[in-house]
């Protein structure tokens, strides 16, 4: 564990490389994490992986070690008990969540003890399940606040237990979501970092919500860092400056360049799960650079970034 807090580290104007995506790179390396999905959605994801392949899990996190990532975030975003029920392991979500946390730590220690190991938890994302596909109500609306609080905070628990330096609710889309993400990974009782998903080339959040409406809905909550995820370079370049206006504390990225999870079972017309040919690591370093300047202060990487691209990543955040 780094002796330095990460907190005091931002706080000095410090940038942080994070590291890139772990679910299409274990796909991407020839693990399934396909177990439970059909052609209209996923099960788990990668979840599983981290029993059925944790060699695997902890050398993609070397991997992002070994290029300069300050940051590894564990293989935990969908090890919760909802994600897990449905392929008939939701009675073992906790061990699937400690073994995560626990990969992250073991790559971190052996390889860079200065780094920080973020604790990734995305929500349940029940819209993707049969009994509510279609609607686009947020997930406290579907599951109710307090199952959606319990399994955010249930999992925090487990991974910080594990020994993560920072909670990283992630791939949250609704205002009502991020708050309730917010104030339940912070029962752990370490710093947190929200993870917006999907925010659009005109600057607002996928169901049309502003940053600014987003930023009023935090205020109060214990909030360290926001970062735009999972979204196009483009978009993120188009949202960072109004996130940066209207957030006072650090703010960061980490883009989706081109991944279909769902494409080995036949889903739409795409072929091949990981399509990042538009976004090279050079590509990519130069919108990393546009949001330096923009402020950011945590860079990596999302679905199909690989350590290549977080490589080509470290000249420009940690110049």
């Amino acid at each position: 564990m780094s002796s330095r807090s990460i907190r005091d580290r931002l706080a000095t104007g410090e940038r942080l490389l994070l590291d890139g995506g772990t679910g299409s790179e274990l796909q991407r390396r020839g693990v399934d994490v396909l177990v439970g999905a059909t052609a209209e959605g996923l099960g788990p994801w990668s979840a599983t992986a981290n029993v059925d392949a944790p060699g695997i899990v902890r050398q993609v996190h070397t991997d992002y070690l070994g290029v300069g990532a300050d940051i590894v975030t564990s293989n935990s975003f969908w090890t919760s008990r909802v994600r897990l029920a449905p392929v008939g392991l939701g009675e073992r979500w906790e061990e699937y969540a400690r073994a995560a946390g626990e990969l992250a730590v073991q790559a971190r220690d052996s390889s860079n003890p200065a780094a920080y190991v973020a604790a990734g938890i995305a929500p349940p994302s029940v819209q993707g399940m049969q009994e509510t596909r279609g609607r686009n109500d947020p997930d406290v609306v579907l599951l109710g606040e307090e199952t959606v609080y319990r399994g955010f905070a249930d999992q925090a628990r487990v991974l910080a237990e594990a020994g993560a330096d920072l909670m990283l609710p992630e791939y949250v889309g609704h205002i009502p979501d991020c708050v309730t993400a917010v104030d339940a990974c912070a029962s752990a009782g370490l710093p947190v970092f929200l993870g917006v998903r999907h925010v659009s080339t005109e600057g607002r959040m996928q169901y049309g919500d502003s940053i600014e409406d987003l930023i009023a809905a935090l205020r109060g909550h214990p909030v360290d860092a926001i970062l735009l995820m999972c979204s196009s370079p483009e978009a993120i370049s188009a949202t960072l400056p109004l996130l940066r206006n209207a957030f006072d504390g650090p703010i960061g990225a980490y883009p989706n360049i081109g991944y279909h999870p769902l494409a080995p079972l036949g889903a739409g017309a795409v072929k091949d799960a990981i399509q990042a040919e538009g976004y090279t690591p050079s590509r990519l370093a130069e919108f990393a650079a546009a949001w330096v300047e923009m402020g950011a202060q945590i860079v990596g990487g999302c679905c199909a970034t690989t350590p290549e691209h977080i490589a080509a990543l470290r000249a420009v955040v940690k110049e």
